[in-house]
């Protein structure tokens, strides 16, 4: 399965149109962000980088000075890896994969929107729930019902929790209102980690709808069970 720069980034940062993986580099990707959501203290999956001392340094200059992403496309959809350099104790460079923002193709390129079966809902400061429930959740979006008795409010100050998971604060304003009484908010979250939660929620989310993006692994490589004698 091939993946390609985004177009409208690959503009931008003027990358080759096409670069393609093999299953195998696909399914290391995966194994990379699927484990890194890690808490603080705790070490993010990644592997060393080993290209001598001149281009490890470059690569470090550029990371201090720049925002670095690996960038992929599949066929309806793109997405954008943050990439963390780090040097350890022992001057190795170690190249980390954050959970990516996932695009949608077409006439305009946006973010990809996960609509919530079980719609979550905003919780007051003190962890209660409020007549507010989230409908759809996309990294920088939130769509709002308000309730048939309530006025969707212009500013959102509430907090926010994922399914399994601790509730987080959330900073939101109106954009507009939309069908079915619903209404568009676009949110930021005071801590980054927090927004790191939002991205690998919908990174899972969206593999686990669309299981035939994911890349195949050769039955090759896996060993043949032993015969019983």
């Amino acid at each position: 399965m091939g993946r390609r720069v985004c177009p409208d980034l690959e503009r931008e940062i003027g990358m080759p149109s096409k670069t393609d993986l093999t299953s195998a580099e696909l399914a290391y990707i995966n194994e990379l962000v699927s484990g890194s959501s890690a808490e603080p203290g705790e070490t993010r999956a990644g592997f060393r980088v080993d290209g001598g001392e001149k281009a490890n340094g470059l690569l470090l200059q550029l990371a201090a000075k720049a925002n670095l992403t690996l960038e992929a496309e599949l066929e309806d959809y793109c997405m954008s890896f943050p990439l963390q350099l780090k040097q350890d104790e022992f001057q190795a460079v170690q190249l980390q994969l954050a959970p990516p923002t996932i695009y949608e193709r077409g006439p305009v390129l946006r973010a990809w929107r996960l609509h919530l079966d079980e719609p979550l809902p905003l919780l007051s400061d003190d962890g209660n729930e409020t007549a507010l429930s989230v409908h759809e959740l996309s990294p920088n979006g939130l769509l709002v019902d308000a309730g048939a008795k309530h006025q969707a409010p212009k500013h959102l100050h509430m907090r926010l929790a994922l399914p399994g998971e601790d509730s987080f604060q959330i900073d939101a304003h109106r954009i507009r209102h939309a069908e079915g009484g619903m209404t568009a908010y676009e949110v930021e979250y005071p801590q980054d980690k927090d927004a790191e939660r939002i991205r690998s929620y919908l990174y899972e989310q969206h593999q686990r709808l669309h299981p035939e993006l994911q890349p195949e692994l050769s039955t090759q490589a896996t060993p043949d069970a032993p015969e019983n004698p």
